[in-house]
């Protein structure tokens, strides 16, 4: 009888983390039915290890052109420039619409519907007026520039993620009275990077900023995915990012512009919003900075040396591109591109993925037949997809793993969700991940038009 209530009680215990472990995972997912273009669904979920998290996710229309803009925003140094650029970039962005693409000329705070957003783009009310009055600004004088408004997406792209940063910036500056606002200097301070999806009819254009990333995942002929990546991270360990930094400074800063990895030995991320620390000159840190408890960084000799002006991919969709991740470096530390979409494309059938067999090194015929065999009878191939919900399907995996089965999967996810946020930074990365599902009936019958 004792042997009895101690596997009851174990087996309560078990059901009840897993329990736990699912409802962790699941706090903050979501779903959208958008059924409209080239967008079938979207789903999105968000996993904190900062406290507060970091990471923010947004996605909205421009009415003027009918794009949709979908984006992930990961913050460094703070919460607060990745809070603001989820909600006032997508503004610049439906100011910036081409002439060619305009279907109705809205006026600047009604151009935009939003979808969905994981922050609450609360705003002090000064605050809000002056952001009102920059991109009602900048929409006067983007459509006077003959050379914008008749120009590429790229270019519109390039210029909305520019001056949303210079704005940002100057909202930092003292005023007349030379008076500070701490909230706009505390955005300034901290950083962001992004990486962003334009979709308009069978266009997509992604801008990246940092080391977040965006993924195609295409089906081949013979059914199997293929991931294509539309992003490239802005880092030490891209040659040609190092490059453009060192060529833009001295020769004698050529031992600390970079160092240990980092831009001036402090940023990871060479490309991003916000980090005015990397910016700003230093006559003009010790005014605004300084006072607020942010010293400039060491070997400060030829700033600007962060930039805001993204790198964008244009794609066009065709039949065989069935959905696009857009995810945080958070989820790239524990997948790899090619196991994302194929975890993507397998729930959307339906089943489970698993790593591909491959036998140790010294194994047997026999032992091989073995291993294949009690594979197939493994959980992994006769349950379907615990999760509804595409974006937690891949954190789950990503944290619990693709290979050992359901058991050993719960075991590892519940060791990784017991360490609360805050202490969990030292194990991992804030996570949010976006699926985009294509509407596959719409990129096969539909019309050609222009870039």
């Amino acid at each position: 009888m004792l042997k009895k209530r101690i596997f009851q009680e174990f087996r309560r215990h078990n059901r009840s983390s897993r329990w736990n472990a699912d409802a962790h995972l699941r706090a903050h997912e979501r779903s959208a039915n958008i059924e409209d273009d080239a967008i079938m669904r979207v789903d999105t979920c968000q996993l904190a290890a900062n406290n507060p998290i970091e990471d923010f996710y947004s996605a909205a229309k421009c009415l003027s052109s009918k794009a949709f803009l979908f984006g992930v925003f990961d913050g460094h140094g703070g919460q607060q420039c990745s809070r603001h650029i989820s909600t006032n970039l997508y503004p610049y962005i439906c100011a910036s619409v081409l002439k060619k693409h305009e279907f109705a000329d809205y006026p600047p705070d009604q151009r935009l519907e939003w979808l969905f957003s994981s922050s609450d783009g609360h705003l002090p009310n000064a605050f809000k007026v002056r952001e009102t009055r920059n991109i009602s600004t900048y929409h006067k004088d983007f459509k006077k520039n003959a050379n914008a408004y008749t120009g590429t997406v790229r270019e519109a792209l390039k210029l909305a993620f520019e001056t949303c940063d210079k704005d940002l910036g100057d909202n930092a500056l003292p005023n007349a009275k030379g008076v500070i606002d701490r909230h706009a200097a505390m955005i300034a301070a901290s950083g962001s990077c992004c990486t962003l999806a334009h979709i308009r009819s069978r266009h997509l254009h992604v801008a990246n900023l940092g080391d977040a990333a965006a993924v195609l995942g295409v089906v081949n002929s013979n059914g199997s995915v293929t991931a294509r990546q539309l992003s490239r991270a802005h880092c030490v360990d891209n040659a040609d990012e190092v490059h453009r930094i060192r060529i833009a400074h001295p020769a004698s800063e050529s031992q600390t512009v970079l160092r240990g990895g980092r831009l001036l030995g402090e940023l990871f991320p060479l490309r991003a919003f916000g980090d005015v620390r990397y910016k700003w000159p230093l006559d003009l840190q010790k005014v605004v900075l300084e006072p607020l408890g942010h010293p400039a960084p060491q070997h400060l000799f030829t700033p600007p040396y962060l930039s805001t002006s993204p790198e964008v991919f244009y794609h066009k969709l065709t039949p065989n591109d069935r959905f696009l991740v857009l995810a945080t470096d958070g989820l790239w530390e524990w997948l790899d591109p090619d196991t994302v979409v194929r975890l993507v494309h397998d729930h959307t059938l339906g089943t489970i993925t698993q790593q591909p067999y491959i036998p140790k090194s010294g194994t047997t015929l026999r032992q091989v037949r073995e291993q294949l065999k009690e594979r197939s009878k493994s959980e992994l191939k006769t349950k379907k997809p615990i999760d509804e919900n595409c974006a937690t399907h891949i954190i789950r995996h990503a944290l619990g793993g693709v290979s050992g089965g359901a058991t050993k999967q719960y075991e590892r996810l519940i060791d990784i969700l017991q360490v609360p946020p805050g202490r969990a930074r030292n194990y991992r990365d804030d996570i949010t991940v976006i699926v985009i599902h294509f509407n596959e009936t719409f990129l096969d019958g539909h019309e050609d038009d222009e870039e």
